[in-house]
Parts: structure tokens; C-alpha cells; sequence
């Protein structure tokens, strides 16, 4: 039995499981920074202060592995897991 790899192993496998799943609605700009680095300084921070320069309307969708679940057919990209088939 061969071991496959687990959204959860890190980080960046979290967001790009999420962004295949269609699941994922912070903008590139707004990853890993902090408010202070997004609104500047002296901006007084609120609960809606950075929906708008961080929130997608729609979810952001892209492809990266092929044998994993996504919200549509990820056929071109590569496996995760060697030698898996397309999940589609």
C-alpha cells in the first residue's frame, strides 16, 4: 500500500487544496501579510476593514493536482501521489 499525500501535511498544500476545491476567496495580495502590511499604517482595524481589499466575490479556482478532488476536471495537471490516477 502506497502512502498519499494529505491537504493537511502543510500550509501550502491547504491553499492550493482549497483553491481546486473552489473553496478559496483571499486574494493573492492578502496572503500571509499582515492588516498593517495591507491597509498601512494608522488605518483603525474594524471586522470589515479588509473584506474589501482581500475577498474575492467568487471563489478563486486553480488546478494543481490531478488525482485529488477539484471542483472541475484538473486533467492536465501533474499527480500528487506517484503513479495516481485522475481523480475525474
Amino acid at each position: 500500500r502506497h502512502a498519499t499525500r494529505s491537504w493537511t501535511e502543510n500550509k501550502d498544500n491547504k491553499l492550493l487544496f482549497l483553491k481546486q476545491l473552489g473553496e478559496w476567496y483571499v486574494t493573492d495580495k492578502c496572503v500571509g501579510k499582515t492588516a498593517q502590511n495591507i491597509l498601512g499604517s494608522g488605518v483603525a482595524l474594524d471586522g470589515t476593514v479588509l473584506v474589501e481589499p482581500c475577498c474575492a466575490r467568487e471563489p478563486i479556482f486553480s488546478c494543481h493536482y490531478r488525482d485529488k478532488p477539484s471542483k472541475l476536471p484538473c486533467k492536465s495537471s501533474p499527480p500528487i501521489d506517484k503513479n495516481a490516477r485522475s481523480f475525474w
